[in-house]
């Protein structure tokens, strides 16, 4: 008999014998430990990331039944309604009346300028273009209703006095019109007077006539319309500030009466009151002629602060105001 089918007979034969030895044997009993039943726990834990999410999926939307094509049709023409009629108003509006013929108003004379009641304007005089100081001079404007007064007196001051002695005098007189001033009569006096050593001048506007008299000798002429002398000219321009470029005038010294143009331009002057606003004018002169000059303060009324008389040969007189005083 083969090894393999003995061993083979050997295994099955100790096999029979254990179940029978089971079987047959006496009964025992293994231990037996019972372990406690485990606890469950449950655990919510966060939902996933949004990318890690399913998509839900959409309702099935709703099949909606296809519009009918729109047929076009053409709109019929609108017929157009007349506007409504508009009532009258219950009361008619009164009729215009026929305006008047165009009347042209007839020319408003103005007013005078104001100017105080009086003005006394202190200079210091200078002599020649060196401006050497050698005396004083005042002038007073007055006035009395429609009635003014001029007066101006100068003397020389200091070492000049002896040398030059008496006062230079002039006087003004005369009425305020719309125009400005309207003198009647003027009067000059240098040094120490005397019938040689004045002039004069009397203007008749009735007559339209001008009488001069100086060193005894006497003439009248035609008096031109707006004619001053030679001490109103100053403050008729304060009446009636120059307006262009050049003035034109006609004026008498007591002695003669011609017709002078002054250039006019605007100059800030220093003065011992300070710096002013002025109105420079100056005479357009012949060959030989003083050159006449004057400056008009637009602070003060147009009053003169300046005024200056030079000849060719740099000789004359100088007044620079220093000092205004007004009266209202």
């Amino acid at each position: 008999m083969p090894d393999r089918v003995k061993i083979l007979l050997w295994v099955l034969g100790l096999s029979l014998a254990a179940h029978l030895a089971l079987l047959l044997g006496p009964h025992f009993s293994l231990p037996v430990n019972l372990a406690p039943a485990p606890v469950l726990e449950a655990r919510l834990n966060p939902p996933p990331p949004s990318s890690a999410r399913l998509a839900k999926p959409k309702p099935p939307r709703a099949s909606q039944p296809k519009p009918k094509p729109v047929k076009k049709t053409s709109a019929p023409p609108v017929e157009a309604t007349p506007a409504p009629e508009v009532q009258p108003h219950t009361t008619a509006p009164p009729l215009a009346e026929t305006p008047p013929p165009a009347v042209e108003p007839e020319p408003t004379v103005p007013d005078s300028p104001t100017m105080p009641q009086r003005v006394t304007t202190r200079f210091t005089v200078f002599k020649g273009l060196n401006g050497i100081r050698v005396g004083r001079a005042e002038q007073v404007w007055k006035l009395d209703g429609e009635r003014y007064t001029i007066s101006s007196i100068a003397e020389a001051s200091g070492l000049f006095s002896l040398f030059a002695t008496g006062k230079f005098v002039q006087e003004s007189q005369g009425e305020i019109t719309p125009a400005g001033l309207k003198p009647s009569n003027y009067r000059v006096e240098r040094g120490k007077g005397g019938a040689d050593k004045t002039d004069t001048a009397q203007f008749d506007w009735n007559a339209m006539t001008l009488t001069l008299a100086s060193g005894g000798s006497k003439q009248t002429l035609k008096l031109p319309e707006g004619t001053q002398d030679l001490l109103s000219f100053m403050y008729q321009l304060a009446f009636a500030p120059p307006q262009s470029s050049t003035v034109k005038l006609q004026m008498t010294n007591g002695r003669k009466l011609d017709g002078y143009a002054y250039w006019v331009v605007e100059e800030a002057l220093e003065t011992p009151m300070g710096v002013l606003n002025t109105l420079h004018l100056g005479k357009h002169r012949e060959e030989g002629e003083k050159d006449t000059e004057v400056w008009l303060a637009a602070d003060y009324h147009y009053l003169p602060v300046k005024i200056s008389q030079i000849d060719k040969d740099g000789d004359g007189l100088v007044l620079l105001a220093n000092e205004i005083e007004l009266t209202p």
